[in-house]
């Protein structure tokens, strides 16, 4: 984690990517997506993965966890996690960084399949971490402020026992980002990317059944920017592949090792995360 560096591109997206623009964005606005993009590309972040002899900084995927979470934290309605990855992958292949905003599936032909959706499940899972953070806070300024029978409801044991629920799916969420992202290069070790995803995925389907309990009826309105968050869950829960899905690339790989009790297994895994 680089502190300054995160907060200063959690400024930038404080900045220009308020609910109202990402609003716009959303409903196919071009010329705020353009401006935004724009602002993007001008501050240099998006060259974090590439190499300095090629322009960029030269980070480690561990070291941009926290650009990643800035944007789930901020329903950033580009994809700036997608077009930093993609632009590493071309330099680091010899061919030109991409113009514009890319995914990954514009740099297939440089990486294999099934370490690019690793690649997505990762992003997706710092993505998590980011949007889980803000629709708890979300949530818990709600309870606060919400005043039902001449009390905030966040009195009531039955709201405590939501937000504290989803208080700790938010905090498994950010540790299994963590874990993902701990590669000192620009990819994940294809374990760790797993186990992420299946903890964050499911993480995710809480905190926004949750986060709606709580809120009710006005979580859902266009007016309220909890729904930016929500819809953003629920797309990154799956577009790599569900939690299940994720569960079972886990399972593979501890039975294709031979088998081991689960105390050794997590040890094993964390070992890796170290190195």
């Amino acid at each position: 984690m680089n502190n300054e560096l995160d907060a200063a591109f959690s400024d930038l997206l404080a900045a220009r990517c308020a609910p109202d623009v990402v609003r716009l964005i959303d409903s196919g606005n071009s010329a705020s997506a353009n401006t935004l993009w724009q602002d993007l590309e001008g501050s240099g972040f998006l060259d974090a993965l590439v190499p300095e002899d090629q322009g960029g900084a030269g980070l480690a995927l561990r070291d941009v966890l926290g650009l990643v979470q800035a944007c789930g934290q901020h329903a950033l309605p580009l994809p700036f996690a997608e077009t930093m990855a993609a632009r590493a992958i071309c330099a680091l292949a010899g061919q030109a960084l991409p113009i514009g905003p890319v995914n990954l599936a514009a740099v297939a032909q440089w990486l294999p399949a099934d370490t690019l959706r690793t690649l997505q499940a990762t992003l997706n899972a710092g993505l998590i971490a980011g949007a889980g953070t803000r629709v708890l806070q979300l949530s818990l300024d709600h309870a606060q402020q919400r005043v039902q029978f001449g009390k905030p409801i966040g009195s009531f044991q039955a709201v405590q026992h939501q937000l504290a629920v989803m208080a700790e799916q938010a905090s498994s969420a950010r540790m299994a980002a963590q874990l993902a992202f701990s590669s000192s290069t620009h990819l994940p070790q294809p374990l760790l990317a797993a186990m992420a995803m299946t903890v964050a995925g499911e993480a995710a389907t809480t905190l926004v059944a949750g986060s709606h309990a709580v809120h009710g009826a006005i979580g859902i309105t266009a007016e309220y920017e909890l729904q930016l968050y929500t819809r953003r869950l629920l797309a990154w829960r799956t577009a790599a592949g569900s939690p299940a899905y994720w569960s079972q690339q886990v399972a593979a790989h501890w039975l294709h090792g031979g088998g081991c009790d689960t105390v050794d297994f997590a040890i094993h895994a964390f070992e890796q995360a170290a190195t």
